[in-house]
């Protein structure tokens, strides 16, 4: 709070003001304010944005920091729709025999933004600069397999990486957030607002806190006749209604996120199309393991029986969405659990309290915030479902653009949600003992082994039984509750073409969109 009170008024400041009391009508406007002949894009996200923002692809953790990353920086594979691996900027990839070693073919003729070629120099730099503990990227977790003396380049278009143990799915393992490709050389500083990458677009203004975002063509990129628009103004707007307001109004273009629930308005316009896609993306809540009363597992496991999830399924997403049963895979995605494990029992629970010490109830402090869709009604539900089983909840909400970066991970107790993934990016992103962003401080060695085991185990049926038991020892002793699997829901003004809503949640490709009449 103390950084955001010293800042003069944004335009983010102005714009969503303006919306939250009426939106065109309020800005002048009766329709879409795009010149005629323009080609701007305009794109609202959902999250909370603020002075933490970055455009350093090791650091970022909220959906602006992954809009922005899309539209400046490319990566070597992307996750298609189904999470397999795809080519981006390499052109296919081959394991040795038992996949310690891998070897990636470059796409040739790509450029940076500034005109300088792409070559496996800047692959090097930037995976060297990912697992490099002076960095502190949260990729580390992910990428710890990764022998940072053992990437090298061939040739000019060849880079191979040894690493620490065999990986089956390295190309999966590295199509995550964290690994867009930058410039060779470009420090932490310059990143942050005025990184250079091959994708679409380059930056014009990026200051973190304030608003519109601008960037505009690239006119090196590698796709022919693509970035389809001239400029894109990126803008965060937390707040559903006026998200909502700004897109019927067509003062932007896409919202790249919308709550699964209340859309009639969008619906019954023929101005709109809404999409959406099924995704891991989960909501739920998340205690420290190390800090009483959650240090012991009997409360742990009473948290858990004492939650009704399809009511949660019911007020969040209705019919967007799945129950989730505490990990974070979901059953219908790559080494999901097939079973499901319990159902609420609030007799269990309480008597797993007694049996804990707490006969006469617990007293819990859960932090929530509006900041992302669904937070807020997370914790009103739990503390209503917890109280009959004697939990007395206090909620304590903390301001939108504060909550990721000041209470979740600071605070014991805190509603969260996570962006849909590929098993074993979200294993270990969330719960590996190293896991820079471990939001439940669980830390148990067999999980870690049963990951590692997996990740080099060339039998199919022997590797899904490995993350399957990986995934029972969170349901059993980890601190967060996996409530449910929330679709992702996004929408575009009726003339929008070429976007479309990832499940990833993370990747976005702004490439191919134009604005038609």
């Amino acid at each position: 709070m103390a950084d955001t009170r010293d800042l003069p008024a944004s335009r983010r400041d102005v714009l969503v003001g303006a919306l939250a009391l009426g939106g065109a009508a309020v800005l002048g406007t009766a329709g879409p304010v795009r010149a005629a002949a323009a080609t701007t894009l305009r794109v609202a996200t959902g999250e909370a944005d603020g002075v933490k923002g970055t455009l350093d692809p090791a650091y970022g953790n909220n959906d602006n920091d992954a809009v922005r990353a899309g539209l400046v920086y490319e990566r070597l594979v992307v996750p298609d729709e189904s999470f397999a691996p795809q080519p981006q900027l390499a052109l296919s990839w081959k394991p040795d025999a038992d996949g310690r070693v891998w070897t990636f073919a470059l796409r040739q003729g790509v450029k940076f933004q500034d005109g300088s070629p792409f070559t496996a120099r800047d692959v090097i730099y930037t995976f060297r600069r990912l697992v490099d503990p002076k960095t502190a990227s949260a990729a580390a977790a992910v990428l710890s397999q990764i022998d940072p003396d053992g990437i090298r380049a061939l040739d000019d278009h060849t880079v191979e990486f040894r690493l620490h143990a065999p990986v089956v799915e390295f190309p999966l393992q590295i199509a995550n957030r964290f690994t867009a490709i930058v410039r060779e050389g470009q420090t932490s500083e310059q990143l942050r607002t005025a990184g250079i990458g091959t994708g679409p677009f380059k930056v014009e203004t990026y200051v973190p806190g304030e608003e519109p975002a601008i960037f505009v063509r690239n006119e090196h990129y590698w796709q022919p006749g693509r970035p389809r628009v001239d400029r894109v103004e990126l803008r965060a707007i937390p707040e559903p209604s006026s998200r909502i307001a700004a897109l019927l109004a067509g003062q932007v273009d896409i919202v790249t996120e919308l709550p699964a629930l209340g859309l009639q308005r969008l619906e019954a316009s023929p101005d709109v199309k809404i999409q959406s896609a099924r995704s891991s993306f989960w909501h739920g809540l998340a205690a420290f393991t190390d800090v009483p009363p959650f240090d012991d597992v009997r409360v742990r496991k009473a948290l858990k029986l004492v939650v009704d999830r399809e009511q949660y399924l019911k007020a969040i997403v209705g019919t967007r969405g799945t129950v989730a049963y505490d990990t974070p895979v979901p059953p219908w995605q790559t080494y999901g659990l097939p079973e499901t494990p319990f159902k609420r029992d609030v007799a269990a629970a309480k008597a797993l309290l007694a049996e804990a010490g707490h006969a006469d109830g617990l007293d819990l402090d859960l932090h929530t915030s509006a900041a992302d869709v669904g937070l807020v009604q997370i914790a009103t539900l739990f503390k209503a479902q917890a109280a009959a089983a004697g939990i007395r909840v206090n909620i304590i909400q903390a301001p939108a653009a504060d909550y990721w970066t000041n209470i979740w991970l600071k605070k014991p107790f805190v509603a969260t949600g996570w962006n849909g993934r590929a098993a074993d990016e979200a294993l270990a992103l969330e719960f590996l003992s190293t896991a820079e962003w471990n939001e439940t401080h669980w830390r148990n060695k067999a999980f870690d082994d049963l990951v590692f085991e997996a990740r080099k185990t060339l039998d199919e049926t022997a590797r899904t039984e490995l993350y399957h038991k990986a995934q029972r020892l969170i349901q059993e002793d980890g601190g967060a509750l996996v409530l449910i699997y929330a679709d992702l829901v996004g929408a575009t003004r009726a003339n929008v073409r070429g976007y479309r809503v990832h499940p990833q949640k993370v990747t976005f490709d702004f490439s191919d969109v134009s604005i038609g009449a």
